[in-house]
Parts: structure tokens; C-alpha cells; sequence
């Protein structure tokens, strides 16, 4: 009843390309950030005045998209995927947006980014990288910026894994588990994970 009344008076994005991109992805089955979850990555990067962002995991382009929209970052984005890569190319030039979001084709894992000053991370890629993508990827991060991950609770599958009848699922579900908990031991970050969308951390540098 919360969620049915928080949309009806909650404003949605009202614009053709992002209505384009929902239909992309959900015709192609492909995995995008929460309505709910990106409304909140918005804001925090208004709030917290980024003005640059690195994210790690393109897909078809969509929260990289919606963030240069709507607030005025720009973004260097890493997909390994050369195939969705090459559709959110497509995606970012159809929407006039190539001169703000620079696209890398590469494992997240093995690429190098020599940028060491971006005010905002957000990581929403392969979730048993994680833990690796966070070590990786600190030292690109100024201090007070911003780590975001997504997808922490797992569709609410993270505190009973035992539930989970797939072995496959319930192992990716230990390796998210895992990183929740590394993450909110790390003594160089203040971080919080939040019940929004599927579960957001946010992680500020000390």
C-alpha cells in the first residue's frame, strides 16, 4: 500500500528516451537500476554536488543516461559485454550524450582508469567482483566521495540463503552477503546499506 501511494505522488521522469530505454530493457531482458534506485542516485549526486562520475557496468546504457540528464556529471562508464556495450553506445548518441559519458569496452576487473579525482562511484556489475571492484577502485575516488553499489538484498534473498533452491543462486547470494559484510567493516569508509530499490550502500571516503 506504501510503495502503490509513494508512486502515485512521487513525480516520474517524464521523457521519451527513458521510456525508450525501459522498453529496450525489458524487451531484451536485460537488468537495469530500480526506478526507485535511480531516483535516489539523482538525488544523491545533486545533494553531494558530483560533478564526475565512474560507474562500473554500462548495460544498455540506462542509469549512465539518466544521471547525465538529469543533473550535469559527466560519467566514464566500463562494460565488459562487447555486444550490450556497443547498444549503449547507440543508446548515449541517440540521446546527444557522447560528449559527456565516455564508454569503456572492458572486464572492470583488468581495466585501468588513471583518473584519480572522481567525486562519485557506482557499481552495479557482477556481484561476486564486488569486493574487487571496491579495492580496485578506491584509489580513483576523492576524499568524501561517494561508493554506491546496488542490488545488495537480492530481491530479499541475502538473510536466507537457505531458502534458495538453486545452488548457483545461492552461492551468488553468499558472495553478496560477503561483501555486504566486507563493506561495512571498512575503516576508511563510513557506509550504510539502505532497503531502496534492491538494496543501495553508500560509502563515503574518509
Amino acid at each position: 500500500m506504501v510503495n502503490k501511494y509513494l508512486a502515485e505522488i512521487n513525480k516520474d521522469f517524464n521523457n521519451d528516451i527513458v521510456k525508450s530505454l525501459l522498453s529496450q530493457a525489458n524487451n531484451l531482458k536485460i537488468p537495469i537500476i530500480t526506478n526507485e534506485g535511480i531516483h535516489f542516485l539523482i538525488q544523491l549526486i545533486k545533494i553531494h554536488s558530483s560533478k564526475k562520475v565512474l560507474e562500473i557496468g554500462s548495460a544498455i546504457g540506462y542509469s549512465s543516461i539518466l544521471m547525465a540528464l538529469f543533473t550535469d556529471v559527466t560519467i566514464t562508464t566500463i562494460e565488459r559485454d562487447e555486444k550490450i556495450a556497443k547498444l549503449a553506445l547507440k543508446n548515449i548518441k541517440k540521446a546527444n550524450l557522447s560528449n559527456r559519458i565516455n564508454l569503456i569496452i572492458a572486464d572492470a576487473n583488468n581495466a585501468s582508469i588513471p583518473e584519480d579525482d572522481f567525486d562519485l562511484i557506482f557499481i552495479d556489475a557482477a556481484k561476486a567482483s564486488y569486493i574487487n571492484f571496491f579495492d580496485k577502485f578506491t584509489k580513483n575516488l576523492k576524499s568524501n566521495g561517494l561508493i554506491i553499489c546496488d542490488n545488495l538484498l537480492f530481491k530479499g534473498q541475502v538473510n536466507e540463503p537457505e531458502l534458495i533452491k538453486s545452488r548457483n543462486r545461492r552461492q551468488l547470494v553468499k558472495k553478496i552477503d560477503k561483501f555486504n559484510q566486507y563493506l561495512i567493516n571498512q575503516e576508511n569508509f563510513d557506509s550504510y546499506i539502505y532497503n531502496i530499490g534492491d538494496g543501495i550502500s553508500i560509502s563515503i571516503k574518509k
